[in-house]
């Protein structure tokens, strides 16, 4: 019989992969006149050809994170690897901004305030991700025995 938290646990994570995949949509088929909209006061001769391709690589890396989250969800307790790798992945994106917020002095680019909250909704994230995972199950043999 299955947990009633492993529901919740779809839902979350199918929420998660459609979001993943349209950011990764966007970040393959977008354009400079895009990219300048979407980033916060960058000049037309910051976004050059070499970030763009930058960002289609990594929209193909989201792509890629939203097809294991998807897989995820269908099935939460055969696939408790991918949310733990996910867990320890958004607590590590949690870090590392604030470690840059602190030793490159980024104030100047992007808002302290703005750093400080994506961190905390990705630990938010995390924490939910933790929570709702499916626990240790008694095994059961396969078979007639």
């Amino acid at each position: 019989m299955s947990d009633p938290s492993d529901g919740r646990l779809q839902v979350v994570l199918g929420f998660l992969s459609l979001f993943v995949t349209i950011g990764g949509a966007v970040l393959i088929f977008s354009s400079k006149p895009l990219i300048v909209r979407l980033f916060p006061y960058p000049s037309e001769a910051e976004i050059s050809t070499l970030l763009l391709f930058t960002l289609k690589e990594t929209g193909g890396f989201a792509l890629m994170l939203a097809v294991m989250v998807f897989f995820a969800a269908r099935d939460p307790v055969r696939n408790v690897a991918i949310i733990d790798a996910l867990t320890v992945g958004l607590c590590i994106l949690a870090v590392t901004p604030l470690v840059s917020l602190r030793m490159l002095e980024i104030q100047s680019i992007y808002p302290g305030h703005l750093v400080w909250a994506r961190s905390v909704i990705r630990l938010a994230l995390a924490a939910l991700l933790y929570y709702l995972r499916p626990r240790e199950t008694q095994w059961k043999l396969a078979g007639d025995f």
